[in-house]
């Protein structure tokens, strides 16, 4: 019986190798857009590009799981005052954008005022981001 378990559950189980393959795409994908303080795992969000407020929240969420995964921080949930200072982003103005993220499940809410990322669903937003910088780049050529 254990072994026919075994072998039905096979087909959903992953080994590192892919989760590292995973995280790598991800990290490559997350470059243009951001950079972790290898101290204090703060985030910095590139000023290179014009980002929507709940571009920046996912950014933000994203660097944190960025630096739990390199070691620096702990846990990369984060309350909503600290997501507001962060990014200096008024508390009131967090919850339609969060709704927004937590809605198409791009962030989760593990407790209550605690948001963190689905790194599972980020790579779709970052192919989003990195279609607008595309654009951004092509309007700023047009310009020129």
């Amino acid at each position: 019986m254990e072994s026919k378990k075994k072998e039905i559950l096979k087909e959903i189980i992953t080994d590192e190798e892919t989760v590292l393959l995973r995280l790598k795409k991800l990290v490559s994908a997350a470059k243009p857009f951001i950079k972790v303080e290898e101290k204090t795992g703060s985030v910095i969000i590139s000023s290179d590009f014009s980002f929507a407020n709940s571009d920046r929240i996912f950014l933000l969420l994203l660097g944190k799981y960025f630096a739990m995964n390199y070691g620096i921080l702990k846990d990369y949930s984060i309350k909503l005052g600290d997501i507001s200072a962060e990014l200096g982003i008024k508390r009131t103005t967090l919850p339609a954008p969060l709704k927004m993220l937590i809605e198409n499940g791009i962030v989760e809410r593990p407790k209550e005022n605690t948001y963190r990322i689905n790194p599972y669903k980020a790579d779709s937003l970052l192919r989003k981001l990195d279609e607008k910088l595309v654009v951004d780049k092509e309007k700023k050529r047009a310009r020129t």
